[in-house]
This record gives C-alpha cells, sequence and structure tokens, in this order.
C-alpha cells in the first residue's frame, strides 16, 4: 500500500509516541529496501527493537517526510545511498546500543 506525506508523518509519530517521545532517540531513512536496510545494515532486530517503514508515492515525497523529522524533529537521519532518486521508502527505528546509524 502506498501511503501519502501526511499519512506517514501521523504513523510516524504515533508510533514515536507510543514508544518514546524523545526524537533524537530515532532515526529516519530512506531505502528501495526497507526490510534489508533495517535489519542487515542497521542491525535492527524484529521482536526487539521499535521499526517502522511505509512506501511512498515518489521519492520526493519520502523525501519530505525524511526532512521533516530530520530538520524539523531533530531525529537522527540516513540519507539514501548514491544519488538516485528511485527509492520511495522511509523507515524509522529506536535506536539502541546494538543498531547501527
Amino acid at each position: 500500500m502506498v501511503f501519502s506525506v501526511q499519512q506517514v508523518k501521523y504513523e510516524f509519530l504515533a508510533y514515536i509516541k507510543e514508544f518514546d517521545q524523545s526524537f533524537p532517540h530515532w532515526c529516519v531513512g530512506i531505502s528501495d529496501t526497507p526490510k534489508e536496510t533495517l535489519f542487515d545494515k542497521h542491525g535492527v532486530r524484529t521482536g526487539e527493537d521499535p521499526w517502522l517503514y511505509k512506501q511512498l508515492l515518489t521519492h520526493r515525497a519520502a523525501r519530505t517526510v525524511y526532512d521533516y523529522f530530520v530538520q524539523h524533529l531533530k531525529t537522527a537521519g540516513v540519507p539514501p545511498e548514491g544519488e538516485t532518486n528511485e527509492f520511495d521508502c522511509v523507515y524509522l527505528f529506536k535506536m539502541a546500543p546494538h543498531t547501527r546509524q
């Protein structure tokens, strides 16, 4: 399912509110393979760590969500690798001692 910018912002904010309201404890990124990125690159543990991802219609929409959380709310951010404009998924995870940014 593809979501709008406002839907993703709302869901991410609700998720953060549920687990830990301190924005600097969270990391947001953009990926075309969010599950692999979360688990393989960042070391997020499926059953232990709070994490979430959503697909948006375009890379620009994903970038809008990313910029809102990183620039406005001051979460940590992981920009997409490379110069591509193909990535349309935004992911979120709560940082922990075992996760990598």
